[in-house]
């Protein structure tokens, strides 16, 4: 099964968790995203990898257009029903592959990838696609899940997520993302860390998770070392096991 596969198995069974996830839906990334895109009512953005809609359609009261593109259909019907709920209309749905996106050059205020490029085969392509269809002087946001500098760290969350989910592909360091993102031709204006604590099993229930991948998960985290787990904020409370979500936020210019 290749990655495409993988990811529309993966979210198309989830796709109404994903659309009812308070995360997704209200988390501070999306607002602070927002925030510093400085968005004007003349704009057309362009939102890759919108699963259930939450960014595309947080983008749509402040810009001309919105599109937003999805590789899983049953994503897209999620993100139609909430635009619909909302009553935006500025708002147009198209599946496609974030890595070859099928829009004209420079044809874009805006792009917004959130909380999706670890499931990219190839970060780079995406964001030479993000370059490519960019305007001058148009706005690149991302947010998505990082990775601390330590191998040791990185390494034991990677594995994490792939337990979770067999769609994850890799997250990138903050460094990493930075050199990534100037690497396609534009040009940081801001990065930034941002962290949001989380119940371990209340994050693999939205992965739905089977028991048994569940017990292997914990088996993992009760073997780490003591520093792994610390880079990355898991501890006990209260009985329940949770750890740090970390996420970059990033937005750059063309």
């Amino acid at each position: 099964m290749d990655q495409r596969d993988l990811v529309q198995q993966q979210f198309g069974a989830q796709a109404e968790k994903y659309a009812q996830s308070p995360s997704h839906a209200f988390g501070r990334d999306l607002g602070r995203l927002i925030e510093l895109l400085a968005l004007r009512g003349e704009m057309r953005a362009l939102d890759v990898a919108t699963g259930a809609g939450h960014t595309a359609l947080a983008l749509a009261p402040l810009v001309r257009e919105v599109v937003a593109v999805d590789l899983t259909p049953q994503m897209l019907s999620q993100a139609q029903a909430l635009a619909q709920e909302r009553n935006l209309h500025n708002v147009t749905f198209v599946e496609a592959d974030a890595e070859a996106l099928p829009f004209e050059d420079h044809s874009f205020d805006v792009v917004t990838c959130r909380r999706a490029p670890h499931h990219f085969t190839d970060v780079p392509r995406f964001l030479a696609e993000a370059a490519r269809l960019l305007r001058s002087g148009g706005s690149f946001g991302l947010t998505d899940q990082t990775t601390p500098e330590y191998e040791n760290g990185r390494n034991f969350i990677e594995m994490f997520e792939q337990l979770r989910d067999p769609s994850h592909v890799r997250a990138l360091s903050p460094v990493q993302w930075h050199g990534a993102i100037e690497s396609a031709g534009l040009h940081i204006a801001h990065l930034e860390l941002q962290t949001e604590e989380r119940d371990v099993e209340e994050y693999l229930d939205v992965a739905a998770v089977p028991p048994q991948g569940r017990a292997e998960i914990y088996r993992r985290i009760a073997a780490a070392s003591r520093e792994a787990a610390e880079m990355n904020g898991f501890r006990e409370v209260n009985g329940r096991l949770r750890f740090e979500r970390r996420r970059v936020i990033a937005i750059a210019r063309r």
